[in-house]
């Protein structure tokens, strides 16, 4: 025997026994086990992260039909960091995942990018009415709650807008929204009010057109007169209307004095609300005379005896609803109104300016707003 016949016969076991150690080895890789995907939904770029045992050596990936690439740096035994690829279009998918060991599947959902709720208004309603939401990505499918659990009814849907009518049993919460690309909470609460109407002027208020209106002052309009349906539009139905001129030079010109004594019904308008959480509100338009300015007087029963008024310029075009707080109702003595007392509204026209210019205020729509 040769020595290279010797050199052969010596090495030829150990060979044998590394190529037996691979193979049994190769025979032992178990197969991957995709035991979370996080998140399980998002939109192009998303960083997702599939945690799991036998995760490593990943040799190919698919959504669905189509092959994705990965970063070999971010694979390991236990895990895949991966961000989705821009060119993957929305919709549902299985993941496949296979390495030497097999193949695991899991579910990713594709979405649009995610909602955001810039504001809402009005900042507070009551049930049934209509609130208008400003953000983006609003795209369906699309649920809204408010108190983050009242499913409420969607009637407009944009991708930067809805109008949703609030729910029964709301009190005060945030609006809550998913939309395609997820969930979302507006930044502020919104709150439910109870309406306490004064005179929506089409007689179906609490007191009917100028049923309990007194008028006084230098006024173009008198009780047979002042409720009027054109020039300007309404919003609907009839509305108040006052104008005059300060001829007199006194500033002030005239108003009208919705008066509650005259009923025992009526005594007050019936607010259990502190003045931080009533408001009163109202549709104003000064019909192109934007030197109008108007005083809004609130009259105390068995309170006290003075004005608690609120001074407005108004100077915008068209109808608008004008709405403020009854704590900022003060009296020459800086004493704010108890609205629990509130018997009287008034409207005042003044010249503030002293332009001796005929101006101009039409009201629709007066209520009291408690916040529940």
């Amino acid at each position: 025997m040769t020595n290279n016949q010797f050199v052969f016969l010596k090495i030829t076991p150990l060979l044998l026994l590394v190529g037996l150690f691979f193979w049994s080895c190769e025979k032992e890789t178990n197969p991957p086990v995709i035991e979370s995907i996080s998140p399980t939904f998002g939109p192009a770029e998303t960083l997702v992260t599939f945690e799991g045992v036998n995760l490593g050596d990943l040799k190919e990936l698919r959504f669905g039909d189509q092959v994705i690439n990965f970063n070999t740096a971010y694979n390991s035994q236990n895990a895949l960091l991966l961000r989705i690829p821009t060119n993957l279009t929305v919709g549902e998918y299985e993941v496949s995942y296979t390495t030497n060991g097999g193949t695991a599947t899991t579910n990713f959902r594709v979405t649009l990018e995610p909602p955001e709720i810039f504001s809402f208004s009005p900042a507070s309603a009551s049930v049934g009415e209509r609130v208008t939401v400003l953000g983006k990505n609003f795209f369906e499918p699309m649920q809204v709650w408010f108190f983050d659990s009242m499913e409420a009814e969607i009637v407009h849907l944009a991708p930067d807008s809805l109008i949703a009518i609030v729910p029964p049993g709301v009190e005060k919460g945030r609006i809550a929204m998913m939309a395609n690309g997820g969930f979302t909470l507006s930044p502020i609460n919104f709150f439910t009010v109870n309406p306490i109407l004064v005179n929506d002027f089409d007689g179906n208020g609490l007191r009917a057109d100028t049923e309990n209106w007194i008028f006084r002052g230098s006024l173009d309009q008198n009780k047979n007169t002042a409720i009027q349906n054109r020039i300007p539009e309404p919003i609907d139905g009839n509305y108040l209307k006052i104008s005059g001129r300060d001829e007199l030079n006194i500033n002030w010109i005239g108003g009208v004095e919705n008066h509650t004594w005259d009923t025992d019904q009526f005594q007050t308008f019936g607010i259990t609300t502190d003045a931080n959480n009533t408001f009163i509100e109202m549709e104003m338009n000064n019909n192109g005379r934007k030197n109008t300015t108007v005083i809004i007087i609130l009259i105390e029963n068995e309170g006290s005896n003075n004005d608690f008024t609120v001074e407005v310029d108004v100077d915008w075009d068209g109808w608008n609803k004008f709405s403020v707080p009854l704590n900022r109702f003060t009296d020459f003595n800086d004493f704010v109104v108890d609205p629990i007392k509130v018997k009287t509204v008034k409207i005042q026209l003044i010249d503030t300016k002293g332009t001796g210019d005929k101006m101009e205020i039409n009201v629709d729509n007066l209520r009291f707003l408690e916040i529940l």
